[in-house]
């Protein structure tokens, strides 16, 4: 009799995290336990670590309520990590959480439910719940009513890739991540806002769904660690403004307008976007078009060995 198909494969990349994994994967054991009904599977990258990364997770996957798959990837970058998840993956439906963040114990019958009755491709994402109050509050969504993503809206944070979930075939629809973008690329940022784009673009349909939870642990206390990241989401962006820029299909150049008219309302004394945390527009703005150059420059360089071998 062969065995009963993965529903749900769970994929988590990790680099040098063995001082906080533990947390991370307690509580998907938790929300295993609470899913026996269910047949999972945790694929495990371990995305190039040079501390005790993998034997933490070895030691906690030798009595875990879940099935594992310890896979190492040493091409750096969220999206060469979760590319090489994606294809040791064998569920039907594939789920995506961050190694800082912890799962809701209900997490994968939140997913067997909002999944069970689809009759085409759906994506989908959910909340993100700040998980140590004394973390500012950045990298989190917390809306509590269902959305779904249009073409007035921004793909980037519609959902977010540490609570992103979609059926395996997807990825026959749209390719894999590209690996420019993501943390410990080129690009820094935007693989899953590129990712969340490009099947909105391709007629799929993307869902919020705050009933799936994640709690995120990110550990910035610091405005200037704030700048930091939000200056890498803003470069991340504009590389996409510029993948994207002689697309028809494609939105971003409606985001791109978005950001250089509230910069210019910023200018003439508009609300910056933060005061609280010292965040502008126009320095968004600024990052977004070293982001766009920076992607073309890199694109020209790899166009001219092409031109010269013709």
């Amino acid at each position: 009799m062969p065995p009963r198909p993965v529903d749900i494969s769970l994929i988590i990349s990790s680099r040098n995290r063995a001082y906080g994994l533990l947390n991370c994967l307690d509580a998907i054991a938790i929300a295993a336990r609470q899913a026996s009904h269910l047949r999972l599977e945790l694929v495990f990258v371990d995305n190039g670590s040079s501390d005790d990364t993998s034997n933490v997770f070895s030691k906690w996957a030798a009595s875990a309520p879940i099935d594992t798959n310890l896979i190492y990837e040493t091409l750096p970058g969220l999206a060469n990590a979760r590319n090489t998840g994606i294809a040791a993956a064998t569920g039907r439906i594939l789920a995506f959480t961050d190694d800082d963040c912890e799962v809701f114990p209900d997490y994968f019958t939140a997913i067997e439910a909002v999944f069970a009755n689809d009759t085409e491709i759906v994506m989908r994402g959910g909340r993100v719940e700040l998980g140590d109050a004394r973390d500012l509050p950045v990298t989190i969504k917390t809306e509590l009513e269902p959305a779904v993503l249009t073409s007035e809206l921004h793909a980037g944070g519609f959902i977010h890739g540490c609570n992103m979930a979609f059926p395996k075939a997807l990825c026959e629809t749209i390719g894999l991540f590209d690996p420019l973008f993501g943390a410990g690329s080129q690009f820094r940022s935007g693989e899953d806002t590129d990712y969340i784009h490009r099947a909105s673009n391709a007629g799929i349909r993307v869902e919020y769904f705050p009933d799936l939870v994640v709690k995120h642990f990110h550990g910035r206390r610091k405005i200037e660690d704030i700048h930091r990241l939000h200056a890498g989401y803003a470069f991340g962006n504009g590389a996409l403004y510029a993948k994207y820029m002689f697309d028809r299909r494609s939105n971003m150049r409606g985001m791109l307008r978005w950001d250089i008219r509230q910069a210019f309302k910023e200018l003439i004394g508009g609300r910056k976007m933060s005061e609280e945390m010292g965040l502008t527009y126009r320095r968004q703005l600024r990052d977004n078009i070293t982001g766009m150059l920076a992607y073309w420059r890199s694109a020209m360089r790899s166009a001219a060995p092409a031109a010269i071998r013709r």
